[in-house]
C-alpha cells in the first residue's frame, strides 16, 4: 500500500466515521437546540439500533429493512420517555436534566447489558452490501461506502425538513420565540414531545445502519454521547451544517491522525475544541436553529 492509498483509506474512514458521530449526534443538536434539553441518554437510542438489527438479522437485506423500519416507532418510543421525564424538569435548567436523563441511560444499560449479557453484539452487513472495492493497491469495505451515502441522505432530509417544512419551521420558532408559538394555540409539550422523538428515532435508524462499523457493547452508548456531545459543541447547538462540519472533521482527525502525527493524535481532537471554543463560543456555525 503506497502513502497515497493511505491517505484516500484514511480519508474515506474518516469520511465514513465522522458521518456516523454526525446522523448519531444530529438528533442530540435538535434536541438541545430547539428544545434547550440536555439528554445524556442519547448513546443508549444509537445502542438500540444495534439490537434492532442483531435480533431482526440484519445480516440479510430484508433484515435490515425490517429494522431500519422499526427504528422509527422504536426511536419514537424512547423519545417520549425522554420528553416525560425532561418537560417537569424544564424550569429547573440543565443539570435537573443532566441528572433525569442519566438515570434513564443507566437503567437503559442495565437492561441491554441483561438482554445481551454483556457481550458485544456482532453485525455482518448483507452480502449485496458488503463487497470490497480496490482502490489502487489497496481494497476498502463496500459497506462503508454505502453507508456514506446513506448518512449524506439522511442528512440532506433531515435538512430539508426542519428549513423547509412547516413542522421545521414550527421546531424552529419554538427554539427563538416559545411564547409567540404558545399563543397560537400550539400546545409547546406536543413540540417537545415530537422533536425529542424525531431526533430519538434519527439516533436509532444511526445505530441500525452504523452496527457493521461500530456494533453495540458495554462501552458503545458512553462513546456516542461523548462524541455527540463533542460535536454539538463544535458544531453549534440546532445547527444541522455545524454538526456535519464538526462531525467530518471530527472523523478525518480520529482516522487521519494517528497516521500522519501519532503521538498527538489521541490528544488532537480535544485540542481542536478547546481552540473552537475559545474563539468561537457557539460553534463553528455560531448560531442555534
Amino acid at each position: 500500500m503506497t502513502y497515497i492509498d493511505l491517505l484516500i483509506i484514511g480519508g474515506l474512514d474518516g469520511i465514513a466515521t465522522g458521518l456516523l458521530y454526525f446522523v448519531a449526534a444530529a438528533g442530540l443538536s435538535l434536541i438541545l437546540g430547539t428544545l434547550r434539553v440536555l439528554t445524556l441518554a442519547h448513546g443508549l437510542a444509537y445502542l438500540a439500533g444495534t439490537w434492532l438489527v442483531w435480533h431482526t438479522g440484519g445480516d440479510t437485506m430484508g433484515g435490515l429493512l425490517f429494522a431500519l423500519l422499526l427504528a422509527i416507532p422504536a426511536g419514537a418510543l424512547l423519545g417520549v420517555v425522554g420528553a416525560a421525564a425532561t418537560w417537569p424538569l424544564m424550569r429547573f435548567g440543565h443539570t435537573a436534566q443532566a441528572l433525569a436523563t442519566l438515570g434513564i441511560a443507566l437503567i437503559g444499560g442495565q437492561i441491554f447489558e441483561a438482554a445481551t449479557g454483556g457481550a458485544w453484539l456482532p453485525a455482518q452487513a448483507p452480502p449485496a452490501l458488503d463487497t470490497v472495492v480496490h482502490i489502487g493497491t489497496a481494497t476498502y469495505p463496500g459497506y462503508r461506502l454505502w453507508f456514506i451515502a446513506f448518512a449524506a441522505a439522511a442528512g440532506l432530509l433531515l435538512a430539508w425538513i426542519v428549513h423547509r417544512t412547516r413542522v421545521g419551521a414550527l421546531a424552529r420558532a419554538t427554539a427563538t420565540e416559545p411564547q409567540m408559538v404558545a399563543s397560537l394555540g400550539i400546545n409547546p409539550l406536543v413540540v417537545h414531545i415530537g422533536v425529542f422523538a424525531a431526533g430519538t428515532a434519527v439516533a436509532v435508524a444511526a445505530g441500525v445502519m452504523a452496527a457493521p462499523v461500530l456494533p453495540g457493547g458495554p462501552e458503545t452508548g458512553e462513546h456516542i454521547l461523548v462524541m455527540s456531545l463533542i460535536i454539538v459543541a463544535l458544531g453549534g447547538a440546532g445547527n444541522l451544517g455545524g454538526a456535519a462540519l464538526a462531525a467530518v472533521c471530527t472523523g478525518m482527525i480520529s482516522s487521519l491522525g494517528p497516521n500522519i502525527a501519532p503521538q498527538a493524535a489521541p490528544f488532537a481532537l480535544l485540542g481542536v475544541l478547546i481552540v473552537v471554543l475559545a474563539f468561537r463560543p457557539l460553534g463553528l456555525a455560531g448560531r442555534t436553529a
